[in-house]
């Protein structure tokens, strides 16, 4: 093809520059005018055709010949659904927008996804991710140089298509990776659009459905679907003589049937166990591996030489030839869409229920998973074997999937991959051990195959010593990864709490070292894995997020601890808790050799449980997920063991914050406050001054007219007085609660003032120093939001609206929050009020991609202030102005919308808008109140969404028409 085309936002084709195509070197873009004018040859038309249609992965030829040839593909019905997601996403004013497709292995999801970027290539551009594990800076700056492509005035929204292969952890990680590295490339770029940068459609294989999967492809067909495959079974029957060993489409076209694989399967009997060809073995490679990992393969090229160990000459029969009966459950295909080089060819089972069945007959008949699984691994040379297949082995050994077990609410991983589980379950817990040990032996490098090893002895086998030895060998392979460190405290912990271990207060301490010396051990090395010289080293896996897994651990043994000592003697409580020295105890139960853990245990514990306090308030993994229960049970439960009532008092900032959540008395909130007054007066330090101001704000949310509280003037004269002192080496807390208090009301000024753009400057820097280590790619909790009230009521504690601000919608109206203005100029938000600009995060960064005013709720993290919802005003005003004539004209709901916004236009001008006698003359009135600004507009726009919108419907309409 002399030269290749993409779609502009109208839809009009343009040729792509030769440099712009070379530098899209990890896309695989679907071209608008791909294959036309090229001269096909039809046999191969027909081969790609049946390669498909036996089990192949589908090739953009495909879908171009179908085309081409009105036969087009069976659409499943869920195609609709995502066809009319991506116009939503182009809809919204965000520039990144995803969607997440899950997909039952062998339910066509791949397929899917292709045919809706094929169908759109001439609308956006559209392209596949090559390796969604690649790296995605490079991914992100391809997609922004496709959105580029020529110039400005050529842009358009990106369909990426990323297949996603890995566990839904991984694909967590990468995806939110490529995100953030999009947005970066957004802002560097400086890209102002008014359309979306980039859609992702976002595959996910996923075996079990759990029904919190909005998309989800499974393998089971509808009625519509049924007929629409059985119309089809009757052309491909027509077009290919073969088409009974189609397996791929009849297996679909049977509605996923256990007969028809049965069936398929039925001359593998009887199937040999001793001496096997080798042909047999591939069979039985390719049948653990598709079914344990769908998708993948062996190459050509691999199987030719196991097929031929000495290499005979040239002339050798083909792959297919030698796989003998065993290839019609094969398909053999290439990657290249023409091409037919072996290094190109792959082969996989056709299925993944013919390779479920084929692993069941040869179990049946006594090859066992684990002598396949060995086998497999005694072909290997990790020097030689492809970087994909050594992935694949180690994929599955360990794998761990998610379920959702029985009478729970939250999905969790299973202790291990689906192979050893089942291996576990079929033969027995040795086998499991021995497949570990030759692979622990075959990749001499890797970390993660001892460390499931050791996992394995400890969980099944409660063989304690043999589980250390493994974790401490997977730690010499990968000593800088606090991950792989965490698994011998693991060992360690599991063996405390063992019943049948640990009897003598001797023992208990024996083992309780060692557990606490790992996690510390993995805490330390946690604490280095983001220092320089840790980062982008090449070797060292650094995680996105902080590692708290060590500083956990070394809590629940702690406990454990406490427990299984006071069991013993129940004098042992007083000595934990630093109540008593009790010396006669220690020695009379030959602990000496411990004296200075007893000694320094509690402090150490304390230490823990404030940086827990602090983590957990300020921060969860993701926006709708928190942690597990368990953490939190067992950070009380230690509290309860080591800390005294009189000691526990709400001493840390996050502490004080998470009283609202479980206290509910007045009475105990103004005790609390008078307590932190007295230490206030009495110590002057900044940190007690903080805990007094903020107790003040705590008793406000609970009773506005208590007789103890301070009022804002009183307690902004404090942190001025600290502002003075130290006001660029402050702690987060101390700027969060200057904002707070000195966060300018818009309406009229309060007597202090201070520089709130130096204080989010400030608080930024001082949030990178303390905190950005521990809370990095976690969510920051909202911990206030402006309300409407005055004084210390307008102060709005997170727990009332955070579910709420977490749906995003832009249209979103929420009681009680003020929203204000503000504006975007260089990919940042700016709040605006009066002459103060101050800038503010966007909550989501993807709804930062135009210069424009627009408005927000305004949160406050431990970050800085945080724009929620924006909404980009100055549309809203230019739309009511445009239709200024057919709003008068035809609202009809009018009553409503001037009592919505009543609040806007005061009290007398309300009631002569009210008063007129026709909604014409009110909705006349009510225009001419309009003029006051962008804020008013945008709220008369929203409520003429809520109330008339048939009217807004058919004004969008036309001026789409029109336009």
């Amino acid at each position: 093809m002399e030269y290749y085309t993409v779609p502009n936002k109208y839809g009009s084709q343009i040729p792509l520059q030769t440099e712009v195509r070379d530098r899209l070197s990890s896309l695989d873009v679907v071209w608008g005018n791909m294959f036309e004018g090229e001269d096909i040859d039809p046999q191969l038309v027909l081969e790609k055709e049946a390669e498909f249609y036996r089990g192949a992965p589908p090739q953009w030829l495909n879908f171009y010949c179908a085309e081409k040839n009105h036969t087009p593909f069976v659409k499943r019905d869920i195609y609709t659904k995502i066809t009319k997601l991506i116009q939503k996403k182009r809809e919204i004013n965000h520039s990144i927008s995803s969607i997440n497709l899950f997909h039952q292995p062998g339910s066509g999801g791949t397929t899917l996804a292709m045919q809706v970027l094929w169908d759109l290539r001439k609308k956006l551009r559209c392209a596949q991710v090559i390796d969604s594990t690649s790296d995605s800076k490079a991914i992100a700056q391809q997609v922004i140089h496709l959105f580029n492509a020529r110039n400005s005035q050529n842009q358009n929204t990106v369909l990426l298509f990323v297949d996603n292969k890995e566990t839904e952890e991984n694909d967590d990680m990468q995806f939110n990776s490529l995100r953030e590295n999009l947005i970066q490339n957004i802002k560097q770029s400086n890209i102002s659009a008014n359309a979306p940068v980039v859609i992702i459609l976002n595959c996910l294989r996923k075996k079990n459905r759990t029904g919190k999967e909005k998309l989800m492809l499974c393998t089971m067909l509808s009625k519509e679907e049924q007929d629409n495959f059985n119309a089809k079974h009757t052309e491909v029957s027509q077009r290919h003589d073969r088409h009974k060993k189609f397996h791929g489409f009849n297996i679909m076209q049977g509605n996923f049937s256990q007969t028809y694989i049965t069936e398929a399967c039925e001359y593998l009997k009887p199937l040999k166990t001793k001496k096997r060809p080798r042909n047999a073995q591939i069979l039985s490679f390719l049948a653990l591996m598709n079914s344990y990992a769908p998708g993948s393969y062996l190459t050509e090229t691999w199987c030719l030489e196991f097929l031929d160990k000495k290499n005979h000459i040239s002339g050798r029969p083909t792959l297919e030839k030698q796989m003998g009966t065993f290839a019609d459950l094969l398909v053999i295909y290439s990657t290249c869409s023409g091409g037919a080089k072996s290094q190109d060819r792959c082969i996989r089972m056709a299925h993944p229920m013919i390779a479920d069945k084929c692993l069941w007959l040869l179990t049946d008949a006594g090859v066992t998973l684990s002598d396949t699984a060995i086998n497999l691994l005694s072909h290997l040379c990790p020097q030689t074997v492809q970087p994909y297949l050594v992935k694949i082995i180690k994929q599955l050994l360990k794998k761990r999937e998610k379920h959702l077990p029985k009478d729970e609410r939250e999905e969790k991983l299973q202790k291990f991959s689906n192979l050893i589980q089942d291996i576990k379950e079929k033969e027995n817990k040795s086998m499991c051990v021995g497949l570990f040990r030759h692979a622990a032996k075959t990749f001499p490098r890797d970390p993660f195959i001892p460390q499931a090893l050791a996992r394995f002895y400890y969980i099944e086998l409660r063989d304690y010593e043999k589980a250390a030895l493994w974790a401490k060998t997977a730690i010499l392979r990968e000593p800088n990864n606090s991950f792989i460190r965490d698994t011998l405290g693991q060992v360690y912990k599991n063996q405390l709490k063992n019943p049948n271990f640990a009897k003598l207060s001797k023992n208990i301490l024996q083992i309780g070292t060692q557990a606490l010396k790992a996690f510390e051990e993995e805490a330390e090395t946690a604490e280095k894995e983001l220092e320089p010289g840790m980062q982008e080293d090449g070797v060292t896996n650094i995680s996105t997020v902080f590692n708290y897994r060590g500083l956990f651990g070394y809590i629940q043994v702690a406990n454990t601890i406490f427990y299984k000592l006071k069991n013993v003697k129940t004098k042992w409580s007083k000595v934990l808790r630093r109540e008593t020295k009790s010396d006669s105890l220690i020695h009379s139960e030959k602990c000496g050799k411990y004296q200075s853990l007893l000694a320094s245990l509690k402090q150490r514990i304390e230490e823990k449980l404030i940086f827990f306090e602090t983590f957990l308030k300020y921060s969860k993994p993701k926006i709708d997920k928190s942690e597990p229960e368990y953490i939190w049970t067992d950070i009380v439960d230690c509290y309860e063991k080591f800390i005294t009532k009189e000691q526990h008092f709400c001493r840390s900032f996050a502490g004080l914050l998470s009283t609202l959540s479980h206290i509910t008395s007045v009475s105990d909130l103004e005790q609390i406050t008078e307590q932190w007054r007295e230490i206030h007066m009495n110590s002057q330090t900044e940190s007690d001054a903080q805990n007094y101001i903020l107790a003040n704000i705590i008793l406000s949310q609970k009773s506005a007219n208590s007789e103890i509280l301070r009022t804002v003037p009183e307690l902004q004269d404090i942190l001025q007085k600290l502002w003075e002192r130290q006001n660029k080496n402050g702690s987060p807390e101390f700027y969060l609660l200057v904002l707070l208090l000195f966060w300018p009301d818009g309406v009229k000024k309060t007597g202090n003032t201070l520089d709130l753009k130096e204080c989010v400057q400030y608080m930024r820097k001082s949030y990178e120093r303390i905190y950005q280590k521990y809370l990095r790619f976690r969510y920051l909790v909202p911990l206030f939001f402006l309300g409407n009230g005055g004084g210390l009521q307008r102060l709005v504690h997170q727990t009332e609206f955070t579910s709420l601000l977490a749906k995003e919608h832009e249209t979103a109206e929420i009681k009680g929050l003020q929203r204000i203005e503000g504006e975007i100029r260089n990919h940042k938000v700016f709040a605006l009020r009066g002459k103060d600009q101050i800038e503010v995060s966007p909550h989501n960064p993807a709804s930062v991609y135009n210069t424009d005013l627009v408005s927000f709720y305004i949160g406050f993290t431990i970050r800085g202030p945080v724009a929620y919802n924006i909404r980009y005003v100055k549309k809203s005003a230019q739309f009511v102005d445009k239709h200024k004539k057919n709003i008068i004209q035809r609202a009809e709901k009018v009553d409503f919308i001037i009592d919505d916004l009543r609040p806007l236009i005061g009290t007398e001008q309300y009631s002569t808008i009210i008063a007129a006698s026709t909604n014409n003359e009110k909705m006349e009135k009510l225009y001419s109140v309009l003029s006051a600004g962008y804020e008013i507009k945008d709220k008369f726009y929203q409520s003429l969404l809520k109330n008339e919108q048939e009217l807004i419907k058919d004004l969008i309409n036309f001026k789409k028409s029109s336009s």
